[in-house]
């Protein structure tokens, strides 16, 4: 695979955060640490900050787009592309994005309804509230530009942020004419309304007012602005719902324009002109959002607090702006009604934004609604709904360029490493195809090299830092090379042990967990930084200057890390296993355990040694199944939870284990073979590593709450048995029998009488506990008695 990047030395930055800087909004100052900063698509950076002052947080998100970038553009989305109607931001993004237009960039828009339906009962939620254009297609015009601001893109990608002024006409064939006021919006006094397919299907106005159909006529197209014509296609009605053609328009006069559109008949033409225009400039829109207020204009924050009633309130927000004359595009949200974020006043996002360098800016919808999303990355922020809602409309950035799945370069995902002296750092990469997009966000197969001032790699893949101050880490993937200023502090401080105990065995060796927080980001520290002793050695080894522990035998300990003075410490609970296969509940007491059953009765439980027989009459149900309740905490660090169950006739399909991970919550693993044979033993295996994070030390002791035997029907009143044979744990690190005695089918050392009784039993399906499938040819059967017999004899050779 050809890159065609091969060196880039970034001056990038953070695993744990950035240098902080100071940022004074509106008379209050504000520590800014830059959480996030990275590339997420062509020509496009996605930042995410974090400002405190005191007891007050603000978490702010915003994406920089460079519209130099010739696969750049901006793009508005209609819920369902439509006036009315919610759908997600994620949502519309995926619903419009195809090859070669990925909207991969989104945020929440204007303003919008919230209930009411039209006179025929179509529901009008979600229609915005101000103007809005899509690809050149009105959705929505109106003329009343005091109460909303545009954010405007023009057919050649220029940007403005003003409030513009929709106006127009309707000429008639004798020159008559009267003044367009809105489009798709209620009708204003003695001027004609145009609707189109966009809108609820029929005007639905509250006033009755002179209505007529037309199409486009031949050789136009309906245009924002300019002059195009329209063919009246029904005779003119007085109504106030008049119904909307598919592909069709109506034109509904009221007051004084209502006569020229009595006097139109089928066939005529009339002449349509439309402007937009601020302050005496006039635009031709190809995008229109809308929102309000306009908060910053030429660098400037404007006292914006006026123009919206909540606009002096703190509350979540989003907003959009430009800068370097609409060179530069920007999507903002901040988050709000959170601990960890207040929410702000429009002036103060003003502020916010013109320090990260916008120069003209608008509020959109916030609330609830501020959502800034990435198609890579998904939503950035922290919805105050708890969840993304959906919107009546959205903005979008477009990338045009063609899909790429090969990466062409990479980026340290992280902004700025600081890590304490000691610090562990495995770092992540993002992977991008030849046009900037971001198309991996798990690149592996990278390698690391470091200056050894700073510190050495472990494993190619983890820097440890053993020195002090800057230097460079340098990450190598196939023939591109990357290199990121890493600074290593002097000491650490701030250090504990993850976890306050843990349980081990007697056979892993575990390098103790520690962490120190720089921030809001917690970094493993390598344990050989501190020093280590243990409360009793005979129970807990521990590597003084290592950190690397082992359990000795059966028993608590207390083991002691130290650095510059400061000490934390962690229980250790050793549990050797003993055996192969142990017992989960040892002498079992039936009355300890809960039982329910559907499709049984009159059951009667027996325990038999580490087991239990159960026998039930069969009955009717929809759902049969057996549930066995009982907390039990599994011994040590098994590899494998096992019951082996002889069914007799039982229409056993499956057991449904529930296990629990240390203070975590119940997770349901079920075992289902193909088939469940009657009258003999079955094992049903659950392997811990399947559905835990074994390597994680933390996460024992298991907790097991109940196992549910899955069924099919019983014959109603026939008599059932099934003999639950071993409820065990299995460990690996000890064989399933001591090397060279063959045929010790209990683990005592010795093959003799004790061994044959068992695998008789064995055999009759009957309850034992060891291991006894004597030959291995993965039965129990009397080829196992009989080698068990003849090494009694001395026959065996």
């Amino acid at each position: 695979m050809k890159k065609i990047l091969t060196s880039i030395t970034l001056a990038l930055a953070a695993v744990t955060a950035s240098a902080s800087a100071t940022w004074d909004l509106m008379g209050t100052t504000y520590t800014v640490d830059t959480l996030f900063h990275n590339q997420v698509g062509p020509g496009t950076m996605q930042t995410s900050l974090w400002f405190h002052a005191g007891t007050s947080q603000l978490r702010v998100f915003y994406t920089e787009m460079d519209m130099t970038n010739q696969y750049l553009s901006l793009r508005g989305v209609c819920a369902k592309d439509m006036l009315a109607g919610n759908e997600r931001i994620s949502g519309m993004a995926e619903r419009k994005s195809a090859p070669g237009q990925r909207y991969f960039i989104g945020v929440n828009a204007d303003f919008f309804s919230t209930s009411g339906t039209t006179a025929r009962g179509v529901s009008i939620i979600g229609s915005p509230v101000g103007s809005t254009v899509v690809d050149g297609t009105i959705f929505r015009a109106r003329n009343n530009a005091t109460n909303y601001k545009n954010f405007v893109v023009d057919y050649d990608g220029n940007l403005y942020c003003n409030p513009f002024n929709f106006a127009g006409t309707v000429k008639d064939a004798a020159g008559n004419t009267a003044k367009v006021g809105s489009l798709n919006a209620p009708y204003t006094k003695n001027n004609i309304t145009i609707f189109n397919d966009r809108y609820y299907g029929s005007t639905s106005q509250s006033v009755t007012g002179t209505c007529v159909t037309a199409r486009v006529a031949e050789g136009y197209q309906f245009t924002t602005t300019g002059d195009f014509k329209l063919v009246v296609t029904g005779a003119p009605e007085e109504t106030a719902d008049a119904t909307i053609p598919d592909g069709e328009y109506v034109l509904f006069g009221h007051g004084t324009a209502a006569s020229l559109v009595a006097n139109l008949k089928v066939g005529d033409e009339v002449t349509v002109n439309l402007t937009w225009t601020y302050d005496g400039k006039s635009v031709n829109p190809y995008q229109i959002i809308s929102g309000n207020p306009k908060i910053l204009a030429d660098g400037v924050v404007l006292n914006s607090e006026a123009d919206r009633g909540d606009a002096n309130s703190q509350q979540p927000r989003a907003a959009v702006g430009y800068s370097h004359g609409g060179d530069k595009a920007y999507f903002f949200v901040v988050d709000g009604r959170s601990p960890l974020s207040a929410g702000v006043r429009t002036m103060v996002l003003a502020d916010i934004m013109r320090y990260a360098g916008v120069t003209d800016a608008m509020n959109v919808d916030g609330g609830g609604s501020a959502v800034l999303y990435t198609s890579t990355l998904g939503i950035r922020n922290k919805p105050s709904d708890g969840s993304e809602r959906a919107d009546g409309n959205g903005f979008y950035c477009v990338s045009s360029a063609p899909d790429d799945s090969i990466i062409a370069s990479i980026r340290f995902v992280d902004y700025k490493l600081n890590t304490p002296k000691y610090g562990l750092y495995t770092p992540k990469f993002y992977g991008y195809n030849q046009y900037g997009m971001l198309i991996d966000q798990d690149v592996q197969g990278v390698t690391l090299t470091c200056d050894e001032s700073v510190g050495v790699i472990k494993s190619d893949t983890t820097f440890f830092g053993t020195g002090e101050g800057k230097g460079l880490l340098t990450a190598h993937y196939g023939e591109v090379t990357l290199s990121e200023e890493i600074f290593v502090g002097a000491s650490v401080d701030d250090v504990k042990i993850k976890y306050d105990s843990i349980v081990t065995d007697g056979f892993r060796e575990y390098p103790i967990d520690v962490e120190s927080t720089v921030m809001e980001t917690v970094m493993p520290i390598d344990p050989s930084a501190l020093e280590w002793t243990s409360s009793d050695p005979a129970v807990i080894a521990v590597g003084a200057h290592t950190g690397v522990l082992k359990g000795v035998a059966d028993g608590e300990a207390l083991v002691v890390g130290t650095l510059n003075g400061r000490s934390d410490t962690i229980k250790v609970v050793v549990q050797k296993p003993t055996a192969h296969a142990m017992p989960i509940d040892p002498d079992l007491d039936i009355n300890t355990w809960k039982f329910s059953q559907a499709g049984g009765k009159d059951a009667v439980k027996t325990a038999v040694g580490d087991g239990f027989t159960y026998e039930y009459t069969g009955s009717s149900s929809r759902a049969p199944k057996l549930t066995m309740s009982k907390d039990i905490y599994l011994w040590s660090l098994p590899d494998t939870l096992r019951v082996r169950l002889n069914p007799g006739e039982a229409p056993v399909k499956s057991l449904v284990f529930g296990l629990r991970t240390n203070g975590g919550g119940i997770n349901y693993q079920t075992v289902a073979p193909e088939v469940v044979n009657p009258n003999v033993e079955n094992t049903f295996d659950v392997p811990m590593n399947s559905w835990m994070d074994t390597d994680d030390m933390g996460n024992f002791p298991v907790l097991l709450s109940s196992i549910q035997v899955g069924m099919g029907a019983s014959a109603t009143g026939q008599k059932y048995v099934m003999n639950f044979m071993g409820l065990e744990t299995i460990y690996n690190a000890i064989p399933l029998t001591p090397v060279g005695v063959k045929g010790d089918v209990n683990g005592d050392g010795v093959v003799d009488i004790n061994d044959a009784n068992i695998l008789i039993n064995a055999v009759l399906g009957k309850p034992y506990k060891g291991n006894a499938d004597v030959t291995g040819d993965g039965t129990i059967d009397i080829s196992d008695v009989n080698f068990v017999v003849n090494a009694i004899l001395g026959k065996n050779k």
